[in-house]
C-alpha cells in the first residue's frame, strides 16, 4: 500500500481546476487563481456595456493574471500626473495619496 497526497485547486465556487503533487506549484497556480477572481471584479463595471458574460470577463482576468509580468511592465508606463485630473464625467478628482492633518484646536484654560 502507498499513500499519495495531492494539493487541488479550487475556485472560490469550490470547482476543482487543478491537481498538484508539489505545494509550491499549487500555491503558484493558486495566487494566480485569486489575482483573477479579482481582476474579474475589477472588469465587472464594464461587462455589461461589452455585452461579455461572466465566463468572458473570467477568461479575460485570467489571461491577464497568468500575464502578470507582461501587464506590470505594461502598467509601469503609465505616468500619474501632479496635478487634478479629470475623469470621464467631467468632474475633478483630487491626489487622494497625501492625506491632510487637520489643524490641532486651540485649548484656552
Amino acid at each position: 500500500m502507498s499513500i499519495r497526497l495531492e494539493y487541488i485547486v479550487c475556485n472560490k465556487k469550490g470547482d476543482e481546476l487543478k491537481r498538484f503533487d508539489v505545494k509550491t506549484e499549487a500555491d503558484a497556480y493558486d495566487s494566480v487563481i485569486c489575482a483573477a477572481e479579482d481582476i474579474s471584479l475589477l472588469l465587472a463595471p464594464i461587462q455589461k456595456n461589452l455585452s461579455l458574460n461572466d465566463d468572458q470577463i473570467y477568461a479575460i482576468s485570467e489571461h491577464l493574471a497568468f500575464q502578470s509580468d507582461e501587464v506590470k511592465q505594461a502598467l509601469k508606463q503609465i505616468k500619474k500626473p501632479k496635478s487634478p485630473i479629470s475623469s470621464k464625467d467631467g468632474l475633478t478628482k483630487k491626489d487622494d495619496t497625501k492625506a491632510e492633518i487637520p489643524p490641532k484646536p486651540s485649548v484656552t484654560h
